[in-house]
Order: structure tokens, then C-alpha cells, then sequence
């Protein structure tokens, strides 16, 4: 029989209705081609598609997994095949059948799926944990040995692809155990991927709270559905004035009582108190507060020297609008460096120390990323590096495509980083 021959039979099986024997003639004895055309068939019996699950050809395994028809004992018996890929498709298909487990009377059936989706939770490939993990993530209904024995345990994964999908959207997952995946975290990645769940509990916020994972926390801040203790938000805005990447959530949740109002406009960039002064939702206590808060900070900053009358006069200028490039710019050609500094300082939210560390780093990237935090120009930071910090003209950075920043927003972003936690000697 040649190739073409057995090939045409395989494709009419596949316009009539297929004689059983010339099905299992075609899977015994049938070329690659013909054996991968059987195995995609949609009305082939389900043992002959069990017996193609253990073909010599990947391809045809491939198929078989792929199969909605494919019966659960071939599920069974492909996830233990020796090819990834099988196994990875196996874990899409069990994992979408999840949600209907529940009802199955079929015990046998429910056993079955469950052995295999415990199977491929633990399979050695990534690739076909992570391929569970997405099919079982939003599933709102399932057995509960297969939350304990599936969801779970992909959930405690090592790696962070697998775990995080399921850490952040399954809603089986109780507070109990969210609660234990943050106090003891299996994988980088993970505590984030729990703050930000929707509608994350005041319990697992005040989880996140005390976990001492900056970045976690600042996610937790950003989820304007997540429950916070208004005492674990004071403590939260009590620790922040050191943490300025937890500055722009905290002006940003929802329902600021007039006490966290206050504190905030103590100590967040001015670019944020405009913000506090733009919403809609500030009582008059709160207003007041915050009034009140702006004009002890103009008070303290100046008056008391000469680096504190321009810090003065920059959160004076910038309360008004008034601290813009073009005011910079001509400071910067007058040489009044002291105000520069405070101007710099004011616009990006960082320290002074950190941005007299910056400018006086000899680092072009570094007094860049400064200007780029500031929500300057590249041009800006051209002047600056020549002007301010004494950078060679050699070793300036230069604006690329005629304006852009040359390095990227996370590059910057890292450089800013580096100096405001100390990294940098």
C-alpha cells in the first residue's frame, strides 16, 4: 500500500463516517501523515485515540492530547509522556475542565482528573506547570482536594510564572492560606502578586503591611480595591516619608481620611500635594489640613539659611505653577546653583542629599536620570550635566532621535533607585 494511497484513506475517513476497522487499520499500519490526520479526528472512537496516544510520533501524540474527544484514561497516560509539549497541552485542556469537575457523578472520571492535574502541578517542566496554572486561574468553582491538591500546590511554586497567575487571580484561594503564602513566601514575586489580588481582605492587607516587602506593599497601596485598616494605614504613612516609591499610591487611595491627608502633604513631592489638592472627595477638615500642612512647609523651609530661603522659594514657586524649565533653565545659566538643587529636589521628590549626591556623582546617567525624575528635558539634562555638574563635554550624554532620553525609563529609573537607597558610594 503506497503513502498517497494510505494517506487518501485517512482524509475520506474523514469525510464519511469511519469504518472502525480501517480506522485501526490506518493506526497499526498507516503512514506519519495518515496516523496524524487519524488523530485529529472529532468521531473517533475512544480507543483507538488511546492507542494513538502511545504512536512514535510526537506529532501524533501531539494530536491526540490536543483531541477534545481524547478520552480521560489517554489524559492519564499522556501526562506521563516523555515530550514536554504533550504534556503541556494535556495540562490546557484538564486544567479548562476544571470549573465542571464539581457536578461530575462519574467518580471514576473525577478521580482520574484530578490524579492527572495533581500530576502535571508538580511536572518537572515549567512550561507544563505554567500552562496549568493559566488554564486553573480564574476557575470560581472546584472540588476541594482539587484546591488543596492543585490550586494550591501551584500556587507554592518556586517559580513565579506559575505561582504568581494563581496568587493573583484564583478566588479559591482562602485568607488562611493567602496569609501563609505571604508570611513565608515560596518564590520572588509572590507577596506582590497577593497585594494584588481584587478585593484583597483587611486580614491578608495587614499581612502585606507587616511583611516588609517595600514593593509588595506599594502594589497593596495601588489596589483601590484592597481592604486597609485605617490604623495599617497610618502606620503605613507613617513609615513612608523613607520610601518614595509608596508616595504616589498613598496620595492616590481611595477615602483619605483628613488625618492622612495632613501627613501626607508634609513629606511627598509637591507634584503630589497638587494632587492631594485636586480631588473631589477632600472634606473640609481635610482641606484645611492640608492648607495648613503646605504652609508650615513653606515656613520651615525658609528663612533659616540660604539653601533653606531657595528651598523656600522653589515649594513657593511650585505651589503656584511657577517651577517650570524655562525658570529653571534661566537659573541655571545665572549659576544659582543652591536653587537649582532645591528645585530639583522639589520636582522629583527626592531629597537634597540624594540630589547633591547625584550631581556631584561625576556620572552623566546619574544626573540625567535626576533631570528625567524632575520631568525635565533631555535638552535640560544636557545643560545640567555641563553647567551644574561639570561633566566633560566628551562625556556627556546626549539626546537621541533629536530629543528622547537615551537610555530607557527603567535604566533611568534604576539610576534614581541606586542613589535614593544608598546603593551608590
Amino acid at each position: 500500500m503506497t503513502e498517497k494511497f494510505t494517506r487518501r484513506r485517512a482524509e475520506d475517513a474523514v469525510a464519511d463516517p469511519i469504518a472502525r476497522e480501517r480506522a485501526m487499520e490506518i493506526a497499526r499500519t498507516g503512514d506519519v501523515a495518515s496516523r496524524r490526520a487519524l488523530a485529529k479526528r472529532g468521531d473517533l472512537a475512544p480507543e483507538l485515540l488511546f492507542y494513538l496516544a502511545e504512536d512514535d510520533d510526537v506529532v501524533v501524540r501531539r494530536a491526540v492530547a490536543a483531541n477534545a474527544s481524547t478520552p480521560r484514561h489517554a489524559h492519564e497516560f499522556l501526562a506521563r509522556d516523555r515530550d514536554e509539549a504533550v504534556r503541556a497541552t494535556v495540562a490546557g485542556r484538564v486544567g479548562a475542565e476544571v470549573v465542571g469537575l464539581q457536578d461530575e457523578r462519574r467518580s471514576q472520571h473525577r478521580r482520574i482528573t484530578v490524579e492527572v492535574m495533581e500530576a502535571l502541578a508538580v511536572d518537572a517542566a515549567e512550561k507544563v506547570r505554567r500552562r496549568l496554572a493559566e488554564a486553573i486561574k480564574d476557575a470560581d468553582n472546584a472540588p476541594p482536594e482539587v484546591i488543596r491538591r492543585v490550586i494550591e500546590v501551584l500556587a507554592r511554586d518556586t517559580a513565579h510564572e506559575v505561582a504568581g497567575p494563581v496568587l493573583e487571580f484564583s478566588p479559591l484561594l482562602s485568607d488562611d492560606f493567602l496569609v501563609g503564602v505571604v508570611e513565608a513566601p515560596a518564590s520572588a514575586g509572590a507577596v506582590t502578586a497577593v497585594s494584588r489580588r481584587r478585593g484583597v481582605s483587611s486580614r491578608v492587607s495587614d499581612a502585606v503591611a507587616a511583611s516588609g516587602d517595600d514593593g509588595a506593599i506599594a502594589a497593596l497601596l495601588a489596589n483601590e480595591s484592597a481592604q486597609i485598616r485605617e490604623a495599617t494605614l497610618d502606620r503605613l504613612i507613617d513609615m513612608a516619608p523613607e520610601k518614595p516609591g509608596w508616595h504616589a499610591p498613598l496620595v492616590a487611595r481611595p477615602k483619605l481620611s483628613a488625618g492622612h491627608v495632613g501627613k501626607l502633604a508634609r513629606f511627598v513631592a509637591m507634584a503630589l500635594v497638587e494632587e492631594l489638592r485636586s480631588r473631589t472627595d477632600l472634606d473640609e477638615d481635610a482641606s484645611a489640613r492640608l492648607a495648613e500642612a503646605m504652609s508650615r512647609r513653606i515656613e520651615e523651609a525658609g528663612g533659616r539659611s540660604p539653601a533653606g530661603a531657595e528651598r523656600g522659594r522653589a515649594l513657593s514657586m511650585h505651589s503656584e505653577g511657577e517651577l517650570d524649565e524655562l525658570s529653571l533653565s534661566e537659573a541655571l545659566t545665572a549659576g544659582r546653583r543652591a536653587f537649582v538643587m532645591a528645585a530639583l529636589s522639589v520636582r522629583s521628590g527626592l531629597p537634597e542629599p540624594v540630589v547633591h549626591s547625584m550631581m556631584s556623582s561625576g556620572s552623566a546617567k546619574a544626573v540625567t536620570a535626576l533631570a528625567w525624575r524632575a520631568g525635565m528635558t533631555m535638552e535640560f539634562a544636557e545643560q545640567l550635566q555641563l553647567r551644574l555638574a561639570y561633566i566633560e563635554p566628551r562625556d556627556v550624554l546626549r539626546a537621541s532621535y533629536g530629543t528622547r532620553f537615551p537610555l530607557d525609563d527603567e535604566q533611568l529609573d534604576w539610576q534614581v533607585r541606586m542613589y535614593a537607597e544608598g546603593k551608590v558610594e
